[in-house]
């Protein structure tokens, strides 16, 4: 795939994304979300009983926060050409600002627990990235575009 097209993917992907994701934040989803997060405790631990006793139904909403941001992280790396700790940190400051905005002014909850799984998932997901993205790095001259021959 060429680099134009490439980045026209990701550009692409993350659109979808970041859509996905702001009616994911912004909607009315929290029922649904508690009875996903019931669901998901119910069947791991009862009806394929392989989650540990400790494990609650709270804690099956936290992994999802984690895996919700492992897009993020890996598109910044991509898209954006930044270093994993950047994709981090603006995803700790756009959980937070997400957050902030979900208890202020929409009827859901917003806690620093998911500010942190938010931002672990988007760690995960640029660090998973980031050996590809200095593949093509060093593949690239400046700004990221292929080296002509």
């Amino acid at each position: 795939m060429g680099w134009l097209r490439e980045r026209r993917v990701l550009v692409g992907v993350a659109a979808a994304y970041l859509v996905g994701l702001a009616i994911l934040v912004a909607g009315p989803w929290g029922w649904a979300l508690n009875r996903l997060t019931v669901a998901l405790y119910v069947r791991f631990r009862f009806t394929w009983p392989i989650a540990p006793d400790w494990v609650s139904p709270d804690d099956y909403g936290t992994l999802l926060n984690v895996v919700l941001f492992v897009p993020l992280g890996a598109l910044v790396v991509l898209l954006v050409v930044r270093p994993w700790w950047w994709a981090a940190l603006a995803a700790a400051l756009g959980s937070t600002a997400i957050e902030v905005v979900q208890a202020l002014w929409l009827a859901r909850e917003g806690t620093w627990v998911d500010v942190a799984a938010n931002t672990l998932g988007a760690t995960i997901g640029a660090l998973a990235v980031t050996p590809l993205a200095r593949r093509r790095s060093r593949r690239a001259g400046p700004r990221g575009r292929p080296r002509r021959p």
